[in-house]
């Protein structure tokens, strides 16, 4: 039979101490800041193909024609100065297939003394663009300017 102070001499009784995993102790930090990581790659990605995207219009051929062709006309420099260069979006459409292709654009400029908006349809034969049609409309007083006269 054991007397109750055998029990007392043996020392102080040790616990089993179970520790969380790294989960449970770290999952309330880290949720959101997973999150809000997720969602600033997300639009990071969605910038870059939105710069992407809109320097390619800016830098195709046919857009460095039609800002080409506005600076070499002299009613346009007179009404908004030079140097005439692209602003903003370019808005419309580049088709391309081959050697040939099409394109509808919107192209808004700016110069020292005023704005315009070059409006232009221009066609794709043997990898050479020529414009069917290209206006300048000034936003001083919405004039339009024939730019292939």
């Amino acid at each position: 039979m054991v007397k109750r102070d055998e029990f007392r001499n043996r020392g102080p009784i040790m616990t089993e101490v179970v520790q969380d995993s790294w989960w449970q102790r770290n999952w309330k930090w880290f949720v959101p800041v997973g999150c809000f990581g997720f969602l600033v790659l997300a639009l990071a990605g969605f910038a870059m193909l939105f710069a992407l995207i809109l320097g390619g219009m800016r830098n195709a051929e046919v857009t460095q024609l039609a800002i080409s062709i506005a600076n070499n006309d002299a009613a346009l420099v007179e009404a908004i100065g030079e140097p005439i260069e692209p602003r903003g979006f370019i808005n419309g459409s580049i088709s391309i297939s081959g050697p040939s292709g099409e394109a509808d654009l919107a192209i808004p400029v700016v110069g020292p003394r005023g704005r315009a908006t070059l409006y232009g349809e221009a066609t794709r034969r043997q990898s050479e663009w020529s414009y069917d049609v290209l206006v300048a409309e000034l936003e001083a007083d919405d004039r339009r300017l024939d730019l292939l006269r």
